[in-house]
């Protein structure tokens, strides 16, 4: 027995070890696979609406978001697209927060795509640990994903989780990139024009601008230490039917960095050449106790 378990106990560490490697591709499959089931059910009961419904929705977003630059002195009150409200008003508006945007009840706002590093997320209401473990959240206190002048809106997703990429590749992002906000029937585009490193208590550039249009994307860095934050500032530009390929597309399910992949490939053939032995090890002797039997069965035969 200790015989037989000495002789897979190496293909039986090759194993444990692929597994352990493996562990952060298999867990992102799973949460983009569910991401992607989000963005399809998104879709198709947007499509479900008809477009006074999806209007009605995004005019009280937009509502919102007038409230929300008016209390932070970024329009007058004549300048701004929302009902001049009274400040009580316009506080209460604001508290409606969780449900202004929330088109199934689940919180889901729209999604975003972010080509240069393939990623197509879901964007929730809210930054709670369990929003933000599997998908992107829009921070509270500012504008609401829906385009539009005098609009700061900030989406934050998490970065070097060993279960999900998520946010993981955002400082891949150069200015001039594009990226895409799909709410309700519109698809909005942005570009990247500014990319700082900045610490937690720093939040001046995430102000909403008069007259601006205006996403920023956050996320933790340096890489696994996460002291300072990330921040990739970006203005609306014209949306266009060239861009449509970009928008919604599944992104990779691949969670693992490049050395870690070649580690992975060279315990995969490890793990071959292992089994590759075994197999022909079983196969010599059983070859041999076949021999030694025909050979003892010529030799009884001889002397009887």
């Amino acid at each position: 027995m200790r015989r037989r378990l000495s002789n897979i106990a190496p293909l039986v560490l090759v194993v444990v070890g692929l597994a352990i490697l493996l562990y952060p591709t298999i867990s992102n499959f799973l949460i983009e696979r569910n991401a992607s089931r989000a963005v399809e059910r998104y879709s198709e009961a947007v499509d479900a609406m008809s477009d006074e419904e999806a209007q009605a929705i995004l005019d009280a977003a937009h509502e919102y978001n007038a409230a929300l630059a008016l209390r932070a002195g970024a329009v007058s009150s004549g300048e701004a697209s929302g009902p001049s409200a009274s400040p009580e008003e316009q506080s209460a508006l604001l508290e409606r927060y969780d449900e202004v945007l929330n088109l199934d009840g689940d919180g889901m706002m729209g999604y975003i795509s972010i080509p240069r590093i393939d990623v197509t997320l879901p964007i929730y209401h809210g930054v709670e640990e369990k929003v933000l473990q599997q998908a992107v959240g829009h921070l509270e206190e500012t504008s609401l994903p829906v385009g539009g002048a005098s609009t700061h809106a900030v989406l934050s997703g998490h970065r070097g989780l060993p279960s999900a990429k998520l946010f993981t590749d955002l400082d891949q992002l150069r200015e001039g990139d594009r990226f895409y906000i799909r709410v309700l029937k519109e698809t909005l585009a942005y570009q990247v024009d500014g990319i700082e490193t900045v610490l937690p208590t720093e939040v001046d550039s995430l102000a909403i601008r008069a007259g601006e249009d205006r996403v920023t994307l956050v996320t933790c860095t340096p890489y696994g230490i996460n002291s300072h934050r990330l921040l990739i500032h970006a203005h609306a530009i014209p949306y266009t039917p060239d861009m449509e390929d970009e928008v919604g597309k599944p992104g990779s399910f691949i969670n693992i960095p490049l050395p870690y992949l070649l580690l992975v490939i060279a315990l995969a053939v490890l793990a071959v050449v292992f089994a590759v032995l075994r197999h022909r090890q079983r196969r010599d002797a059983r070859e041999s106790r076949s021999s030694d039997g025909h050979a003892s069965g010529r030799g009884g035969s001889h002397f009887a």
